[in-house]
């Protein structure tokens, strides 16, 4: 993408690379080519004997691999090519695998026709949604292991994983479930735009259906990742159901161990005229038993049936 080329310098053949932000030049795309490049596409056309390919992928952040983070951003290419000519509309920020890209089809000693060149850029960029994937993969295990301490273990800090927990994991898994998405649909463009470059017939020198194969691998893997993310949420409301009959049970137990003796304190705070067992030297050691007694025995019931476990 160097200095912006007049109208009348534009080429016929190769790969020109422009800035989605230079005006100038998009303005001579449509004044020599017919071309509209500056509009959104939302599907494959055919305009001005071009095909418009658009691609929106989302491709890892240099700067969040270099930190060790996981961040990705949406990437927007718009393809149009002929036979003899491709052009990218790409975003501002650099992105690395055009650059692979085009130092790869520099080193060619011929000028790479439109078609192979398109290949080589396809190939370079299903290579980063593999990237993609597999940095989701390193996240959803992070995840697992969270949704295994919410099970019924222990945080780092020594108090017991809550709902609150379980919540924020929940959270986080449907973040990376929105990604994975978008990664799979990045993946169903490159595999349209890589039939699209079939689809106009000719000799083609790159392998077409190795790249092909390999695009279908990578949305095989990603959809595989979906299935993670969906087993981890299976696994975490299996947990928060758990965890809400614990709290249901223990509810339960109080209300089954305090009852009685509610009730019997109930009844004698409302008959302090009349109490026949303060005569007796024990009576008031009696009512106290009797009391007790009556709390342990429904929840002597209640551990012979199990409910404790």
């Amino acid at each position: 993408m160097g200095a912006p080329r007049d109208a009348h310098q534009l080429p016929r053949q190769g790969w020109l690379r422009v800035r989605a932000s230079d005006q100038v030049m998009l303005g001579n795309i449509h004044r020599q080519y017919g071309l509209d490049l500056d509009r959104p596409v939302r599907h494959a056309v055919e305009e001005q004997s071009f095909v418009l390919l658009p691609l929106d992928l989302p491709l890892p952040d240099r700067d969040a691999e270099s930190s060790g983070g996981a961040s990705f951003s949406s990437t927007q290419i718009l393809i149009a090519f002929t036979r003899d000519l491709l052009i990218t509309v790409e975003p501002d920020h650099p992105i690395e695998a055009l650059r692979r890209a085009q130092s790869s089809l520099s080193r060619a000693e011929t000028t790479p026709a439109s078609r192979d060149a398109l290949i080589v850029i396809l190939e370079e960029l299903n290579d980063a949604m593999q990237g993609t994937v597999g940095q989701i993969s390193q996240v959803l295990t992070r995840l697992a292991d969270q949704a295994v301490d919410s099970s019924g273990g222990f945080k780092m800090e020594g108090r017991q994983v809550g709902v609150a927990d379980i919540a924020q994991t929940a959270v986080l898994l449907g973040g990376a479930e929105e990604l994975i998405a978008r990664t799979v649909q990045g993946q169903l463009m490159l595999e349209r735009a890589a039939r699209w470059v079939r689809r106009g017939g000719g000799e083609i020198d790159f392998d077409y259906t190795t790249t092909l194969s390999d695009i279908q691998g990578g949305r095989r893997h990603a959809r595989f990742q979906h299935a993670k993310v969906r087993n981890i949420q299976q696994s975490l409301m299996t947990t928060l159901d758990l965890k809400q009959n614990q709290i249901i049970k223990v509810f339960t137990v109080v209300t089954a161990v305090f009852t009685p003796p509610t009730l019997i304190a109930a009844y004698y705070g409302q008959n302090f005229a009349n109490m026949p067992e303060l005569a007796i030297g024990w009576g008031e050691w009696f009512v106290m038993g009797t009391t007790a007694l009556f709390a342990l025995v429904p929840l002597a019931y209640i551990k012979r049936k199990g409910w404790l476990r």
